[in-house]
């Protein structure tokens, strides 16, 4: 949830790790949601095959303002850090290696 005004609040339903994920407009008056935009992963549209997290799209409603959206974007993707999303657990954290210094 994003809140500010009352009449610029924003839900962002989904899941960002998987890139697949709605923000939508929102308020206490209504109970409405309206979508103003969407993150979906990209798809090669020559093969149909689903490109890599990194590669995704960001699809906005006219008239929404592109910066607010790209900047929840990477708010989110320092929330989503991509080692939580990794598909392979055999990855070893850089940050956790321990160091020898008998040599």
């Amino acid at each position: 949830d994003v809140y500010g005004d009352p009449s610029q609040e924003y839900h962002i339903d989904g899941s960002y790790p998987h890139r697949c994920c709605t923000i939508y407009n929102t308020s206490l008056e209504s109970s409405s949601k309206e979508p103003m935009a969407e993150i979906k992963r990209k798809v090669e549209p020559s093969t149909h095959v689903m490109l890599g997290k990194d590669v995704f799209l960001l699809c906005l409603r006219p008239g929404f303002d592109s910066a607010f959206a790209m900047a929840l974007v990477l708010i989110l993707d320092q929330m989503f850090d991509d080692a939580d999303i990794d598909d392979d657990d055999t990855k070893e954290d850089p940050t956790h290696v321990a160091l020898d210094s008998s040599s």
